[in-house]
Parts: C-alpha cells; structure tokens; sequence
C-alpha cells in the first residue's frame, strides 16, 4: 500500500542508514535545560527533531564529548547541508511500531490518518500526563501549556519554522465518561492520558522526521542522559537497518481463528441487549430523553496463540483505508481501531469536525448497495438521529468558534461493510485555544453518547452495564501550538494476551426497533473480527 512514507522517501547508495548529526546540538540542549531547570524549579523539556537522513552513524556513547567540542568549534548548522533522506526501500512504518517490545518499550502508539495522510509511531515515553474526572481536558491542556512555555525545541537543519511534523506531540486518548464505574478490563487507561513518546516517527510530506524528547530536572546529568539516549538511538538504527532489509521478513500473522479454537461470549446475552433497546425506546416516547446510544461488547478467548496488534493493525489499514487508524499499547494491553469518525481537527486556527449518525449495510451487489443507501437516505429514523447531531455539534462550537458553516445535506460515507450519513461543520478558532478545549466541548456528541447529553448519560450510567473505558471516545495527537487531530474511537478492541474484548454500539431514538438494532451492532462487530483473524463463517448467533 502506498502512503506518506513510500511516497516521500529518496534514493541513496549509501549502506547505512542513520539519523542527522544529534551529537552536535543534544548535549549543549542537555546542559542548557538542567541550568533552566534550576532557574525555574521545574524539570524542562528538551525536544529535538529532523528528517531521517543517511550519513554517518549515530555515534556511541563514548564520542558524546567529542561531538560537543566539534558543535562548539563548527557552529550549530555544521553538517546538515550533507543531509538527504533516509533511503529505507519498502521500509513500512508499522516495522516501527512492531519494533517497540523488541527494543523493551512497554508504552507505544501508531496512528495514521486516512488515505495517504499523516502516519505518527511513538516509542517509549518521555512524560505521560494524566487526569481524573470532569475537568480532565482543561487539566491537560493546562499541563502542556506549563511544560511547553519553558521547553528547549529545536529543528535540524536550523533556521526552518517549526511545523506540526516537528513540534512537541502528545498522543493519547480520553475514557467515555469519568463518572462511569469502572472496572479491571481497562486497567491502565485511566480519564485522561496523554504520552510525549521518547522516539515519535512523522510519516508526512515533505520528509519523514524523527523527534526526540526528554525530560530534564535540575539535578539531571546531562553527560548521563545524553549517553543513555544515544544508546538508545544507537539500538533503534540497528533495528530499523535490519527492518528495512530487503532480506528481512517480518514474523507472520497467525493464523486464523477457527470455531473450534476460539470462544465468543457476549458480555450481555443479545435478548437482554434488545430489551434494554425496548426500555430506551419506551422511555424516549415517554419523553425521558430524545436519543440515547447504547452499547454492547463481545469476549474472544483464542485456544492457541495470542492475539497480536501488528497483523490486526495491517488487516485493518488494507480494508479501511479511509479511516482512522490507532493502537495504543500500555503493558499489557493494547487498544486499537479503525473508525470513520474524526471527532474535530484544529489547524493554524481553523477546526473541523463532522457528524455522523445513521447507518445501513454495503450491499453485495452494487444494484443491493445503492438501495441500502436510498434507504438511508430517505430513512426517518436515520434523519432523525443525524440531525440531532448536527445540531448539538453546531451548538457546541458556537463557545468555541467564529463563522461556523455547515454542509446544507448529508452525504455518504461509505467504508467496506457500512455506510452512514455525514455532514461536515467547520470553525475558526481564536488565537491561542487548543484542540483539547474543543473537546470539552464536543465530547461526547450524540453520535455516541444521546441528546440531551446529561439525561443521555445518565441512562447510560443506569443501564447499559458495560464499562466503555476508551471505547467511543476521544484518541488522537496535540502539538505544542495547540493543533491537533483527534477520532472517535470507534470499531476497536481492548486485546490482552490471548483475550480480546470487542465494542460496537447504536442511536436508539423513537423508531428504533431492537432487533434492528441488534444486527447494525453485529455489522460493526465485522471490522475488528475480520482484523483479529476470525473467519467469516464464525457463526454470528454467538454474538
């Protein structure tokens, strides 16, 4: 599959690939965050970044003083005229992120926007941010704001304005709701987290870039720290050397599940799934509330082997190249997904976002297709759902923005085995306001929560007996400048070990019929089945 990555990189004859020349500006960033640090009382972040590029090794450890001195004499640009791209030959960015249990990173990430957009691989971490409760997006916006305003960054080669590919990033997601019970499932993935990795690859035009980020306290040695990090760089180019090989394979995906070897088990019985639709609906009709999105979850437990994200992650971006790709590992634990859904994007003071609510199946024949999508088009129910979520979207960005505009109609979406109903609503921003206050605000939308939001959410608290942890919400990246992109995590699962736990949910309004329902959730049980190896004729009554 062509992406940013392929379609960006040169050539080179060169044999060994490298980095840019870090040893000439790491260590005198080093020294000059440690004296900050003193001067401020507070640890300071060093982040350094540039294109990957071919030359000279990165130099161990025991050439770090020399490389000082050699920065000192030669000035800071010294060298960076010789930099051309990192020649990796069908190098594919998720080698990246396979390689972070191989190095020993327990914390790791991959994210990569639709069609040839935007690929980020975080390894390691270099600060996590965390947050509980209802204030947690203003509580992380304001700790990045404070680490950020001191922060030593800088871009090699010199002189070139900083852009999002090259600025400091979190990445990270957010929980569902924080007044939610919670349970052990989602041990590790607490309200709020957000991760500045200690690598971060950007797959973007004009060129791949590496980041690196650390954390400097003033009684940090930066002798200490700048050995310890170019080891460490030492050990990632050697790997990604062997990755790019052309003689390099890497390991197989397993097998597919079979019946036999896999055991499905909902984690709610369907008939009391549909009768908590029946209640919903009596409740809306009573006027309780106008939409509430209820949601279920599907326990898999292979027989053999583990479940791995790295084949499920490739699955998913060969059959879903318009969605949004994520994997976000911690431990034990990895959530991943592709989801159609971008929750808001915050660029150089413009935000989108979209709506998206109604859905119907892809047909098997494109005559069956297009009367599923006259079907919903012309669908009161579909109609309705949508349109209150367009409406409370436009509300939401009115704290936010100026000159909101809204598509006049919904069009389609279509992905391989659904389609749904889409409008997109745009904003400008205010100088100064981040992505993360946009999520206060939008989150959640109807399109995953209900309307009224607060009686939506308290129904769901009451009845829906299942903790989402990040299922349905926020995930996504924010840049130092406040810009940034986050989805809605949508058709994912929680994978640990050998157990794998799947999420799928529906807009329950007036007309919505249970059974109905029911089958739309095992629609979107397929995507993430399909990415984890489960064969197609799985027999689908077991969820």
């Amino acid at each position: 599959m062509r992406n940013a990555f392929s379609s960006t990189l040169g050539t080179s004859t060169e044999s060994e690939p490298a980095f840019f020349p870090w040893q000439q500006r790491l260590l005198p960033l080093l020294e000059e965050a440690r004296k900050r640090a003193l001067q401020r009382g507070q640890a300071i972040l060093v982040s350094v970044s540039g294109p990957l590029a071919t030359g000279d090794r990165v130099p161990s450890s025991q050439r770090l003083r020399q490389s000082e001195e050699a920065a000192s004499d030669a000035g800071r640009t010294s060298g960076t005229e010789q930099l051309t791209p990192l020649a990796l030959a069908g190098f594919d960015p998720l080698q990246c992120f396979a390689l972070g249990p191989l190095l020993g990173y327990t914390e790791r990430f991959y994210w990569q926007e639709p069609g040839e957009g935007r690929i980020l691989v975080g390894l390691g971490r270099a600060i996590s941010l965390e947050a509980q409760g209802t204030q947690r997006f203003r509580q992380l916006a304001g700790a990045w704001q404070h680490l950020t305003t001191e922060a030593l960054v800088e871009q090699v080669p010199l002189g070139v304005p900083l852009t999002s590919s090259q600025q400091p990033l979190l990445f990270g997601g957010f929980a569902f709701d924080p007044e939610q019970p919670r349970s052990d499932l989602w041990e590790g993935f607490p309200d709020g987290l957000l991760v500045l990795p200690a690598f971060l690859f950007t797959f973007a035009a004009p060129a791949p870039t590496l980041t690196i980020n650390v954390l400097v306290g003033a009684d940090a040695d930066p002798l200490q720290i700048g050995t310890t990090t170019l080891a460490q760089l030492e050990a990632l180019a050697e790997a990604l050397t062997t990755a790019s090989s052309p003689a390099f394979s890497p390991p197989a995906a397993p097998a597919a599940s079979t019946p036999s070897s896999l055991h499905c088990e909902p984690l709610l019985p369907p008939a009391a799934w549909m009768e908590l639709v029946a209640q919903a609906v009596s409740q809306i009709r009573r006027g309780a509330y106008e939409k509430v999105v209820l949601a279920r979850a599907v326990r898999l437990l292979r027989q053999y082997g583990r479940f791995e994200p790295e084949p499920a992650l490739r699955r998913l971006r060969e059959s879903y190249q318009e969605a949004y790709l994520f994997a976000f590992s911690r431990a034990d634990r990895c959530f991943l997904g592709a989801t159609p859904e971008r929750l808001v994007e915050a660029q150089d003071g413009f935000l989108e976002t979209m709506a998206l609510a109604g859905s119907a199946p892809r047909g098997r024949t494109p005559e069956e297709d297009e009367h599923f999508a006259s079907e919903l088009l012309q669908s009161r129910k579909n109609q309705s759902e949508h349109r209150i979520v367009v409406q409370m979207l436009r509300q939401a960005l009115e704290h936010l923005c100026t000159e909101i505009e809204t598509d006049p109609t919904p069009h389609l979406r279509r992905l391989k085995n659904i389609q749904h109903l889409e409008t997109r609503i745009t904003g400008k921003l205010p100088p100064g306001r981040s992505v993360l206050e946009a999520l206060e605000e939008l989150h959640p939308t109807p399109a995953v929560g209900g309307f009224p939001r607060a009686a939506a959410l308290a129904a769901i608290r009451a009845n829906e007996r299942l903790d989402r942890g990040w299922y349905a919400a926020p995930i996504g990246w924010v840049d130092a400048a406040g810009n940034g992109t986050f989805a809605v995590a949508l058709r994912s699962a929680l994978i640990r070990g050998q157990e794998a736990t799947l999420f799928a949910g529906g807009g329950i309004v007036a007309d919505s019929d249970p059974v109905i329902e029911y089958a739309e959730t095992r629609w979107k049980f397929r995507a993430m089945l399909g990415a984890l190896g489960v064969e197609e004729n799985h027999d689908e009554s077991s969820f």
